[in-house]
């Protein structure tokens, strides 16, 4: 099934606002000319015509990487690059009670699973990131004075990381403190000029972490590492640490983004109508009694 999500269009255009000042702020001719463009689009130019993907042939070498500066769209591995996933520890048995809930497509048929995402559910963070925003799309840095904007690809979603020095909540659904969201609470930091560092927390427990079903709790903390590491590749690393569900902090993926010639992505959406339509169509009369073969 292909993949759609209705978005905000209120929300795409708030994102074209806080652009436009971004601008003056960076010295680098490639980053300029990427947030010109940021700057210039609008909600309707995000639901226009689906441009080609294309992944750029970098040069060699490339040239250095711009200090503290990440702005611009890249794109995930769909060819010269590859994504490495960690192994996934032992469960507490907490963890194995709510992973035997799940039930994946893959090893149950589509009327059976009870995955989120099948009629449209946000997918959340990390997933974004573990089975989308890495493999099948592309993210968009903009980086404003007190936060860095990430729009990804893949939903037209974007995360705040919020750059001054505030502290991530200290728990979540409990009196006096804030909802687990979808995709958490994020704040960042520099290390050196090169590695923005992303720690997360407050994630919505109903989402997955991948594919597979495997859960979390909305305690889990994920850090995300991006090493620029010249101008147009981008090296993340991935891990999480959740003592709720997993015996010990893992690795969830490894990978290089590189940058994006044109700075355009597709249209990538999930519509719940369609996917409603395609459960009726296929899903349905295919039965749920048993697992996929």
């Amino acid at each position: 099934m292909k993949s759609k999500q209705l978005v905000s269009v209120g929300l795409l255009a708030g994102l074209a606002a806080v652009c436009g000042p971004v601008l003056a702020q960076t010295p680098d001719a490639t980053t300029v000319g990427a947030l010109k463009l940021a700057g210039q689009v609008s909600a309707a130019s995000f639901f226009g015509p689906a441009q080609n993907r294309e992944i750029p042939k970098n040069p060699e070498p490339p040239g250095p990487a711009p200090k503290r500066d990440l702005n611009g769209a890249w794109v995930g591995p769909n060819g010269p690059t590859k994504v490495v996933y960690g192994a996934v520890p032992p469960m507490t048995p907490l963890g194995e009670e709510r992973f035997k809930l799940n039930k994946p497509e893959g090893s149950f048929t589509l009327a059976a699973t009870n995955d989120p995402m099948i009629l449209c559910d946000p997918q959340g963070f990390p997933r974004l990131i573990a089975n989308r925003g890495v493999v099948e799309g592309g993210l968009w840095f903009v980086q404003a004075p007190n936060r860095i904007l990430m729009l990804y690809q893949n939903q037209r979603v974007w995360r705040d990381i919020w750059m001054d020095g505030r502290e991530l909540p200290k728990e979540v659904n409990a009196k006096g403190a804030p909802d687990a969201a979808f995709y958490g609470y994020s704040v960042g930091h520099w290390d050196g000029d090169y590695t923005l560092v992303i720690d997360t927390t407050g994630t919505d427990d109903r989402t997955w972490l991948d594919f597979s079903g495997h859960p979390h709790s909305s305690d889990m903390h994920v850090q995300e590492r991006y090493t620029r590491a010249d101008q147009k590749n981008l090296e993340l690393t991935v891990t999480i640490d959740d003592p709720q569900i997993y015996t010990k902090p893992f690795q969830l993926l490894k990978t290089t983004y590189i940058w994006l010639a044109k700075q355009n992505f597709p249209e990538t959406l999930c519509v719940p109508s369609e996917a409603l339509e395609y459960m009726n169509a296929l899903g349905k009369p295919a039965g749920a009694g048993d697992p996929a073969r």
